[in-house]
């Protein structure tokens, strides 16, 4: 089949765009001008049709309190996850006053790039699920899905109230879409999820009047499709270990599904010819299929060649 429509095309660019400047990932991560400057500039090169800001899932942790390790040209991550009993949990949730920290960098990123570029604005929150375990530490808390269910849902709670204020800060700034990364819930059973990611992301959405989210799960979450179509998320992006064309027709057509071109095997490690030649692929396996978008399985590596991105973008803009 040939295409016959051109899917917008919405690579996850990201750090990947640190490479057009002078600044580190730190800098970008903790300034606001450098990152929307950056970002700027990734959209003028790239032309995408929509561009998100830089994916950091420590953000809203770091807030809470959380130890970070932060180098200088890498993610950051969390170094401790102290969040060991509900004692705990209270006197983190009687210290916590709302956004602040590095919320506010985004949130300034956001409002500038609105009020510069005349296209789709994404923003990125982590999900309730991976925020608990970056609090309790992932092990522990697939343990404690189990033996602790009660101390779970207050620390999911608890979670759904963090997020949700800050999602709706990105929101009122400009955002156009809020993606939820919720990276540990593949690790969950169907049940599970439904319990302890399904529900509390549910409760996001009417938390922010319904705008549009979006729900980002890496690995494979095939066995999760059905659930997540009913999550209230106006998009699904999915990594590459996920067929599409076995899924799709279980997504309905009012929720868009976004990838999942390997960010790893086929942006950093490829070259521009075998990127051309996988994304041209896919884009021949969802014709017909107005509810995809084409991009990344997930946020490019540091070091993907800008020649890999560029053989992308000039893919995707070859399909009329």
């Amino acid at each position: 089949m040939e295409c016959t429509t051109k899917p917008l095309a919405i690579p996850l660019i990201g750090i990947a765009g640190t490479r057009l400047s002078n600044h580190s990932v730190r800098e970008h991560l903790t300034n606001s001008k450098i990152q929307s400057d950056t970002l700027q500039t990734i959209y003028n090169k790239f032309q995408p049709d929509g561009i998100f800001t830089f994916m950091d899932l420590t953000v809203e942790a770091e807030l809470l309190g959380l130890k970070i390790i932060f180098p200088e040209n890498d993610t950051p991550s969390v170094s401790e996850h102290p969040i060991k009993n509900e004692i705990l949990l209270n006197s983190l949730k009687a210290r916590y006053n709302g956004i602040g920290g590095r919320m506010k960098v985004f949130v300034d990123v956001v409002k500038e790039l609105s009020s510069k570029l005349d296209t789709t604005i994404g923003a990125y929150v982590i999900g309730p699920f991976s925020l608990a375990g970056e609090m309790n530490e992932v092990n522990d808390l697939l343990v404690n899905t189990l033996t602790e269910p009660e101390f779970v849902l207050k620390m999911v709670d608890f979670t759904v109230q963090v997020i949700s204020d800050y999602a709706n800060s990105l929101f009122e700034a400009g955002a156009n879409t809020v993606c939820v990364l919720e990276p540990t819930s593949v690790m969950l059973s169907e049940e599970l999820y439904e319990q302890f990611s399904l529900q509390p992301f549910q409760q996001i959405a009417r938390n922010v009047n319904h705008k549009p989210l979006i729900l980002h799960i890496c690995g494979d979450t095939t066995h999760l499709i059905d659930q997540m179509c009913l999550s209230g998320a106006s998009a699904l992006s999915l990594d590459s270990l996920v067929d599409f064309n076995s899924i799709v027709k279980q997504v309905p057509t009012d929720i868009n599904l976004i990838g999942n071109v390997d960010p790893v095997e086929i942006f950093l490690s490829g070259t521009p010819q075998s990127v051309c030649q996988h994304t041209h692929g896919l884009l021949k396996e969802m014709a017909g299929h107005s509810n995809f978008i084409l991009s990344s399985g997930c946020d490019l590596p540091l070091d993907t060649p800008l020649e890999n991105i560029q053989a992308f973008m000039e893919t995707a803009k070859k399909i009329s």
